[in-house]
């Protein structure tokens, strides 16, 4: 399985949590409703939080990261932008990466949440997060040290 997020997956957490609160809301008490809306943000952000130790068990495979030696980093002017939906378990892990190696690498880095923006989305063409962007390439999905070293460097 790829180790991505589609966007309609995205769009149906933001869409189903508020429905079936209301709905609960509705048909049993509006405090159930309040109570499903609550734990189901906090479930979101636990599993975001958990997630790296349970993508086996979900069927991603691992999201363990893989290094790259210092001496093959190489310095970059360029700039990186990082496509994110904020349900996304792999885009704080690829974000998190990607910040290292700014630090290392010197390029320029902005990131941008996609997921209530349906222009970009459309223009660009993202049908998944996260999404890397430099000097119109894209490298869609999670990505390790290394293969972002490789992708930021071939780019160039």
């Amino acid at each position: 399985m790829k180790q991505q997020c589609n966007l309609v997956n995205v769009w149906s957490t933001w869409l189903g949590l508020p429905a079936l609160a209301i709905l609960m809301g509705i048909f049993s008490a509006w405090w159930a409703g309040v109570i499903v809306l609550v734990a189901g943000v906090f479930a979101q952000i636990y599993y975001i939080k958990i997630f790296p130790k349970v993508s086996r068990a979900l069927g991603y495979g691992s999201v363990d990261d893989v290094p790259v030696e210092s001496s093959k980093q190489t310095r970059t002017a360029s700039k990186v932008i990082l496509y994110t939906a904020n349900v996304c378990p792999f885009c704080p892990i690829v974000r998190g990466r990607l910040k290292e190696l700014q630090r290392t690498m010197g390029f320029e880095f902005s990131e941008v949440d996609i997921t209530f923006q349906p222009g970009l989305i459309r223009d660009k063409g993202i049908r998944s997060v996260p999404v890397v962007e430099i000097n119109g390439r894209y490298w869609t999905g999670n990505a390790t040290t290394a293969q972002l070293v490789s992708f930021l460097s071939d780019a160039n």
